[in-house]
């Protein structure tokens, strides 16, 4: 329940939009952002301590893993990721997240939005 609801909020806001969410509350949200690393970060200080046992989702895909947006969230402390895919990196962030025990599911469906 908690993917759905973030990733009906993540479609409202601009990009690059990172919402993180738990108990179907919105705790984090960074947009707007030149890159999506800088939206995960915001997203993740505005999360604040209730971060752990959250879920993120973005509004595109990640174009990098290992050291940036995805890892920084499994760090975090997030518990599943939700994201269309698309990257030719895709392998990358499923690799990141089984790493660090993370639930990582693919929409095939971008919210990104101007």
């Amino acid at each position: 329940e908690d993917l759905k609801f973030a990733w009906r909020c993540v479609k409202h806001v601009k990009s690059n939009a990172i919402t993180i969410a738990k108990g179907k509350r919105l705790l984090g949200m960074g947009s707007g952002q030149p890159n999506r690393v800088k939206s995960v970060e915001i997203a993740i200080e505005k999360a604040g301590e209730e971060i752990e046992g959250s879920v993120l989702a973005s509004d595109a895909f990640f174009p990098f893993a290992w050291n940036d947006s995805v890892e920084k969230a499994c760090q975090a402390g997030v518990k599943a990721i939700v994201h269309p895919g698309g990257s030719i990196r895709d392998s990358d962030a499923i690799e990141c997240c089984n790493k660090y025990n993370v639930v990582l599911l693919t929409t095939g469906v971008r919210h990104f939005k101007h």
